[in-house]
């Protein structure tokens, strides 16, 4: 049997239980200070009680901004959100889940809740099939609902459920004694006690002067702070998205008792590693380099919490701050997807519409940028108004609203391309992974797509998965598991532990460009150059609008290889007409068609793949094309989304394309006719512009742009006689 924190946290050998009144105020409260020169009188005179009141009386005066809004505030927020929000879909949802809550049945992610009505708190017990839903319970995500219940109701049971759960959880849940269980997934692991350190602040200042918050909890929640602060201090991690929450949560305990006497040392250090941490995190181009949309929205959260708190409490932020913040908001706006998501690649998940609009009302409101209000609320999200306050309701709705201006947009570095036909609800959407991520929440998913349209998902990705190192786990972030090709049957990137693992596979996007007509973008990466015979697998996507993709994958090789290339449609049945060449689904009259040109030697089959989304697996049928070649190889797929039942009729037929004269296999350029309904586009794109191999060094890593070969576009490329100056060629 082994034991861990459940099993030892009431032994004293590992664990500490909270200070006595006395014993805290005098050792942890810098009781020089003048206004606390009343503490430390009633200290000297032994009234521990009447000195533990007067400093808590001192926070409650509101002499001090430490929060968004102080306990004198909140009479004020009170009356507006009830003036302004009563009716809000928004705040009556946070009654319902606050009086779930209260009742003892307490949310945790992915839709799953723990129910503790009628037997008390289990804090440290196993939950369901991961130890992350044991985290989520432990770390108070969820307690803002009663503090905004509360707000909307004045409803005391919402400030005794407060009051009771965390005099329940500090007592039952006490601090280690040094890194006695630092490395185990439990209530005191260092991401955890940083993250409730953001999220239980809320509720301690807006209970704050509520008779049902007793002074005795109010107390022992400021040691437990204290406790907090100390462990993060001085087991945060020193990489990832992990440091940056935990900093976050160091600074804002700094600000919240700015009178314990290692606050200014906190807020020091806080202020001073914070940003390391955060260009450690984000490349110059605003992609958080983890290669997972939601951990990018996780590293932006702690800097648009930060931002407006400084502000509140009257700090100027260092100006880094908003700048990387900014571009992190660029990425966001074209990473949202025609239905308000984030494309789950890499470890993402289904978020709620309600929660992205909110971050980008917040982002307008930062920056002044209607591009962002034009995603978010049409007025300033409930939500909001506990971090801006009720001035910053009006000023929202003074901030015009627009559609941002480009419907395609590259970041070269974090390696997202993202491309749609319009920000209508509707619109055909493309999200493609063309750059190198770091750590545990990298998928192999190079050049690997997220196809939207006519507001489904019809092309996508398979999802994170649970965080257990299993087999579904394993599947999820392989390669075959992605929109992407496989070669030999190997992953493009050799991961080693579950979290510990190297970056991903090297990756260049060559060309990219954005018109009236079309969206291109060409890619390369280098994960199969490991392999004997190296090989590069390179990707173009052609998004003729509003009618198409056109997906080439081009294999630099010299050797015999096996080549598969895989298409993830959503839950439900696919049609096959393998006369054609051609897999349908259809997903609630909306549809996509996978229409291959003939190939010699090329197979088309189909196998089952594993679908996650919000905690449940499900089957998903899996378009397979597979092809066995030597040397250089090309498979072409024209993906059709369509309205209705039924796919359209669509002919594919191959065109000669020649240069100088010379005919071009069809690894050197693919010419297509392609024709549907209302349409006949002839399309070429040649494949010798770029030097692809020229990309790695002779030790296997990538040279630097300025000694790449200039790349040129063909002259003389000719499609069926005709004579073009271009590499990519549509006429229609």
């Amino acid at each position: 049997m082994t034991l861990g924190y459940r099993e030892l946290r009431h032994d004293p050998r590992y664990t500490k239980p909270l200070p006595g009144d006395r014993q805290f105020m005098e050792e942890c409260l810098d009781l020089n200070r003048p206004e606390l020169a009343e503490v430390k009188a009633l200290l000297s005179g032994g009234e521990t009680e009447a000195a533990r009141d007067a400093y808590l009386n001192y926070i409650g005066s509101g002499a001090v901004k430490r929060y968004y809004f102080g306990p004198e505030e909140v009479p004020e927020l009170m009356r507006h959100t009830r003036a302004r929000y009563s009716g809000d879909e928004e705040a009556l949802l946070s009654v319902v889940e606050a009086d779930r809550i209260a009742a003892g049945s307490l949310p945790l992610f992915k839709g799953r809740r723990a129910e503790f009505a009628g037997s008390g708190y289990d804090w440290n017990r196993w939950l369901f099939d991961s130890s992350q839903y044991q985290l989520h319970l432990t770390r108070f995500s969820y307690v803002k609902h009663l503090s905004r219940a509360y707000c909307l109701t004045g409803d005391e049971k919402y400030a005794r459920c407060f009051n009771d759960m965390m005099d329940h959880f500090l007592t039952d849940n006490p601090a280690p004694l040094e890194d006695t269980f630092r490395v185990q997934h439990c209530t005191w692991e260092p991401l955890t006690v940083g993250v409730r350190m953001f999220h239980l602040p809320e509720g301690f200042i807006t209970f704050f002067r509520s008779p049902a918050f007793a002074n005795e909890v109010k107390m022992k929640l400021i040691k437990s702070f204290h406790q907090h602060a100390q462990y993060v201090r001085l087991y945060h991690a020193t990489h990832g998205n992990h440091a940056c929450m935990q900093l976050r949560g160091l600074l804002q305990i700094a600000l919240l008792l700015p009178e314990l006497k290692e606050a200014a040392d906190w807020l020091e250090y806080g202020l001073r590693e914070f940003p390391y941490y955060i260009r450690q995190n984000v490349y110059e181009d605003g992609v958080q380099f983890e290669a997972s949309p939601n951990y990018h929205l996780v590293v932006m959260r702690d800097l648009f919490e930060l931002l407006p708190l400084f502000r509140s409490v009257g700090m100027t932020p260092p100006a880094v701050y908003g700048e990387i913040l900014e571009k992190m908001y660029a990425v966001l706006m074209h990473l949202l997807t025609p239905d308000t998501q984030l494309p789950r690649i890499g470890d993402t998940d289904a978020h709620s519409a309600g929660e992205l609009r909110e971050v980008m009302s917040l982002g307008a409101m930062l920056f002044g940028r209607s591009d962002f209000k034009g995603l978010g609320g049409p007025r300033l999200p409930f939500s909001l108004l506990f971090r801006l306050g009720p001035p910053a309701v009006e000023a929202y709705d003074r901030l015009e609203a627009k559609p941002p201006e480009e419907t395609a947009a590259c970041f070269p570095i974090g390696g997202y391309v993202l491309s749609r036909s319009s920000w209508e609800a509707g619109a055909l959407y493309m999200a493609m992974r063309a750059g190198v991520g770091h750590a545990g929440h990298t998928h192999a998913d190079a050049l690997s797509l997220v196809l939207y349209a006519y507001g489904r998902e019809l092309v996508g990705d398979v999802g994170m998965g649970l965080y257990e190192w299993n087999k579904e786990r394993k599947y999820m972030v392989s390669t075959k598991a992605h929109n992407t090709a496989t070669v030999d049957g190997l992953d493009q990137h050799v991961r080693s532990l579950h979290w510990n693992t190297p970056p991903s596979a090297a990756c260049k996007i060559w060309d990219f460009r954005s018109s009236g007509q079309f969206d291109y973008v060409y890619a390369s990466h280098y994960g199969y150059t490991r392999c004997d015979d190296p090989v590069i697998h390179s990707r173009k996507v052609l998004f003729v609008k509003n009618r198409y993709w056109l997906v080439i994958d081009l294999f630099d090789a010299k050797e015999r290889h096996l080549y598969e290339q895989r298409y993830h449609l959503t839950p439900g049945a696919a049609v096959c007409d393998w006369a054609k060449g051609q897999i349908s689904a259809v997903r609630q009259d909306a549809g996509v068609l996978l229409a291959y040109p003939r190939q010699e030697g090329a197979k088309l089959s189909m196998e089952e793949g594993l679908f996650f989304l919000r905690g449940e697996y499900a089957p998903i049928p899996v378009a397979k094309r597979s092809l066995t070649s030597t040397g250089g190889a090309v498979m072409e797929t024209v993906i059709l989304p369509f309205q209705g039942d039924r796919p359209p009729e669509v002919s594919i037929t191959r065109l000669a394309a020649s240069l100088n004269g010379k005919p071009l296999l069809p690894h050197e350029a693919t010419g297509l006719r392609i024709e549907g309904p209302g349409f006949r586009d002839e399309v070429c794109v040649y494949h010798g512009n770029f030097p692809v191999a020229a990309y790695l060094d002779h030790t296997g890593n990538p040279v630097a742009a300025p000694l790449l070969p200039a790349p040129a576009e063909p002259e003389g490329l000719e499609l069926e006689g005709r004579a073009y100056a271009s590499g990519v060629i549509i006429d229609s």
